[in-house]
């Protein structure tokens, strides 16, 4: 039947219904017509009569709903009559049903916004791939000292997997960082992917603009092809329209090359990864760009990323056989190399390497360990749980008030007839349409949010959908059983005699449920609160070391630049230009020094000797590699022993370099100078020999680490606790006046010696350090902003309970009053009992306040001496709030005139 055929159905079944019930109450009163007649007859007057006919016959209303209930179909009319009382109702008490709709606007759209987030990042594509369930990843797995980790594909291995009969297409890129350069101006530094040419069509993709690359097929290299296409969001930004951008010419590590299209908006990578200024350029163009030699037939060259369509009728299980096949031959034709002599992958080691497949959803790049992510979906999922509850519970607690001052209605109405369950469902229906109203407005919020922020958010998808709509409607309809339910039944649980006997203002029904809730809500507040504050104290404390972390005195913050280079793909090609611009620079009038530095670094575990050598100590340690000269050249000062030296990067026991704060901490009075640590590093735990002190520095000069750690280590370049790097790949660069203004003359001298080393950033620390304070402020504002929203709803709630308290005690008050009772006496009497309830609330939320700070702890590393700091300010915060929710109708109680309330009573 059609959509038409089912309407006109619909319509003809509702009419026929109501001829019906005109037929039974037509019926009905002949039929009572007859019995007033019969009794009349037998001498009673006509008003005693159609009593007397009445009691016979039974209740006229309940007896036609049995009879509708028995015809069928009654729900829907049952349905829009209880919708039509809600509204009534909700119209006559505006200012309730607006705080209950905003309050559940903020629970169901946070808990709305979670799951977007969270079905975005982990079962949706990237931004602009299309959700095809043909398209998957292959991806590279090896393994290393029984780990596995990921690896990247040659080019052979990739046309392997190609001409796999499983795909109908296999597509691959490998990534470089370049120098782009627009008429005659720098662009910046580019984020560049070298693909096969079916990259775009594997995908399902469609150009903005242009006919994109002249080569088409997946194996396509034999002529380099020096063509580019670029991304929507770079079109825009340096040619207005995506149109204008094809056909214009760009420079692209000095190579010129030509804009044959525009990606779709907002793709990136197939998975998610890059940056604003995106190039695509054929594969066959690598060679020519990255001065590469051997790229489409060396195997030991492995840094290709694969993406795949299967063909009809296979699925993800079928195709992995087939990638591991070929991923076998691929590591079977590698010369065989252990763990430390294999220093760029693919090798083939140990353990030989394999490959799987898998739906290109999510980051489907290959981890060891899930752990991390399971721990942030259970950190938001905590939170917005949280939320969800404290949301609920404050619903809860004013709709317990409202229906316990409906008592009188809701008992007429069981006297005429209705059912327990009857009410039951027509209260859940009022609850029902603000929940479904507060989760239409919390889905608004939440994709207006994102509008505004989808630019900013490139790794992911994480805007609203039909699943969100979906989701937002299960948490909506779980919001209403949660907030309803319980209010519902404690409203019909009263007797009619009972209630009647009250009148509507001076009985004092004390809710033990309303206050059940309250005491939730304060004990559910707590642990949210704890959460968010050790959130902000995680944000504050990476801004408060700020440049410090950097190892460089603070006072020199605006005498230092911090420039860091993309340089793996020069010293790759053997034209590492770094040490020709540390010379020119250092040669600049102005400049003081020119460090070398390496971005990476090794977490160590030192074991400090105690009570001679029969115990000992373990500190855990970010190490810094510098060179000989740093600690003069940045500002540091040298308390004890020595600085490094070139011949250190050489020594049996590899000297080191501490904080005199680690010294005092591990060492006490004693000179830590000439003494030998055994160090055991956390790679994956192999003792890799002694470290010798050979020199204290200034605490104060080179502040906590990166973690916020007192364990400064710091060690030569080159030695045996060096990263596993090709080099130095940023430049510290002291100057004698402040440095901003030299900047742009660094950048220049950089572009001019090392043409192929693009820059990813040159900063002074001081402008670093105000972007992370800026960043610290935003971060922390956002959580301030959650935590007074959570106060507030902890108020409400109790603010209802006092006030209900006090609303149905006018009579009481009156004659206080009247009696000579003090206005503050009164005060007294209800400040107290809102006081008792939120103090019960506190101590049954103290171990759920534990339980979040350990869960918290683990996943941000919040230092543990922070938490009775936070517990006590989250515990006076909930204090104060209870309080002022607490006075406040309280002082309306004793200012009420005791003739009102005595007349009104």
């Amino acid at each position: 039947m059609s959509a038409l055929g089912r309407a006109h159905a619909w319509l003809r079944a509702a009419f026929g219904r109501r001829a019906a019930e005109r037929d039974m109450k037509d019926e009905m009163t002949e039929h009572l017509a007859r019995a007033t007649e019969r009794f009349r007859a037998r001498g009673m007057d006509t008003h005693e009569a159609m009593l007397a006919a009445r009691r016979e016959f039974g209740n006229v209303a309940v007896i036609e709903e049995a009879a509708r209930e028995a015809r069928g179909g009654r729900w829907i009319e049952t349905t829009l009559g209880d919708l039509r009382h809600a509204v009534r109702h909700f119209a006559r008490a505006p200012l309730m049903a607006a705080t209950i709709v905003l309050t559940l606007t903020l629970g169901v759209g946070v808990s709305s916004a979670a799951f977007g987030i969270v079905s975005g990042l982990l079962t949706r594509p990237a931004p602009g791939v299309p959700d095809d369930k043909s398209l998957v990843a292959i991806r590279g797995i090896g393994t290393d000292d029984g780990q596995r980790t990921a690896r990247g594909f040659s080019y052979p291995e990739l046309m392997e997997y190609a001409g796999r009969p499983e795909f109908s297409a296999v597509a691959g890129w490998t990534e470089s960082v370049v120098v782009a350069e627009l008429d005659g101006q720098e662009a910046g530094t580019a984020y560049l992917q070298f693909v096969t040419p079916n990259l775009f069509s594997t995908l399902g993709l469609r150009l903005t603009a242009g006919a994109g690359f002249g080569q088409r097929k997946t194996g396509d290299h034999a002529e380099p092809e020096l063509s580019a296409i670029i991304g929507h969001s770079f079109a825009l930004r340096q040619f207005g329209t995506a149109a204008s951008a094809v056909g214009r010419t760009l420079k692209v590590n000095g190579v010129t090359v030509v804009i044959v299209g525009v990606a779709p908006a907002r793709f990136l990578s197939a998975f998610g990864d890059g940056e604003v200024l995106t190039l695509w350029m054929p594969v066959s163009a690598w060679p020519v760009v990255d001065q590469l030699t051997g790229a489409f037939t060396n195997r030991a060259i492995g840094s290709f990323s694969a993406v795949a369509r299967l063909r009809d009728g296979v699925g993800v299980r079928q195709a992995v056989p087939a990638v591991e096949l070929v991923a076998s031959r691929a590591a079977a034709a590698l010369p065989a190399a252990t763990p430390r002599e294999c220093k760029a992958p693919p090798c083939a080691t140990s353990g030989a390497f394999t490959a799987d497949v898998v739906p290109l959803r999510g980051d489907v790049r290959f981890k060891s360990s899930r752990a991390e992510d399971i721990q942030v979906v259970a950190l938001i999922s905590a939170l917005v749980l949280l939320i969800l509850l404290v949301c609920t519970t404050t619903v809860s607690s004013l709709l317990v008030g409202a229906a316990v001052t409906r008592r009188h209605e809701i008992a007429v109405r069981l006297a005429l007839g209705a059912s327990r369950g009857r009410i039951v469902r027509q209260l859940l229906t009022e609850t029902t349409l603000l929940s479904v109203a507060a989760g239409a407005a919390g889905l608004v919020v939440y994709a207006l949010v994102y509008r505004a922020l989808r630019d900013g958010l490139e790794d992911a998808d994480v805007g609203p959908t039909w699943a969100t709509a979906m989701m937002t409607a299960v948490f909506a309809i779980v919001a209403s059983i949660l907030c309803g339910l319980s209010p519902a039944l404690h409203a019909t649980r009263d007797a009619l005699a009972g209630v009647l006997k009250d009148s509507a203002r001076s009985a004092t029904v004390r809710s033990r449920l309303q206050r059940a809730f309250v005491v939730a809500q304060i004990a559910l507040t707590q642990p949210l609160l704890v959460m968010l504050a050790m959130m902000i104290a995680v944000v504050a404390r990476e801004g408060e070391r700020g440049v410090n972390r950097r190892g460089v005195n603070r006072e020199l913050s605006e005498h230092v630049v911090r420039a860091n280079f993309e340089t793996w793909a020069a010293v790759n090609q053997g034209d590492n230009r770094l040490p020709a611009v540390m010379e020119r620079l250092s040669a600049l009038p102005g400049v003081v020094a020119v460090v070398p530095q390496v971005n990476g670094y090794r977490v160590l575990s030192i074991e400090v000797p105690t009570n001679g050598a029969s115990a000992s100590r373990r500190f855990e340690a970010r190490t810094q590699q510098v060179p000989p000269g740093y600690f003069k050249a940045m500002g540091i000062r040298l308390l004890q022993g020595r600085d490094l030296i070139e011949s250190d990067s050489a020594a049996p026991a590899t000297p080191i370099v501490v904080g005199s704060d680690f010294a005092a901490l591990a060492f006490g009075g004693i000179n830590p100078v000439g003494r030998r640590l055994t160090r055991p590093a956390l790679d994956r735990g192999r003792r890799l020999g002694e470290v010798e002190i050979v020199g204290v520095v200034s605490a104060e000069d080179v502040g906590p680490d990166a973690e916020g750690s007192a364990v400064r280590i710091f060690t030569p370049m080159g030695g045996a606790l060096a990263v596993p790097t090709p080099g130095p790949d940023a430049l510290l660069i002291r100057t004698r006046t402040p440095a901003a203004p030299m900047i742009a003359t660094f950048r220049d001298i950089a572009r001019a010696e090392a043409p192929m080393i693009p820059v990813r950033s040159m900063q002074t620390l001081a402008q670093m350090e105000r972007e992370t304070r800026a960043e610290i402020i935003e971060a922390t504002g956002a959580s301030a902003v959650g935590g007074m929203i959570t106060l507030f709803l902890a108020s409400i709630g109790l603010y209802a309970v006092v006030a209900l308290a006090v609303n149905q005690r006018q009579r009481e008050i009156g004659v206080r009053i009247s009696l000579g009772a003090r206005p503050g006496q009164v005060v007294a009497l209800f400040f107290r009992s809102g006081l008792r309830v939120s103090l019960v609330g506190l101590l049954l939320g103290v171990p759920l306040s534990a339980a979040a700070w350990k869960i918290v702890t683990l996943q941000l590393r919040v230092p543990p001496t922070n938490m009775p700091l936070i517990a006590a300010a989250v515990m006076l915060s909930v204090v104060a709030v209870a309080s002022i929710a607490s006075w406040l109708p309280a002082r309306r109680a004793a200012g009420a005139d005791p003739l009102e309330a005595l007349r009104s009573s």
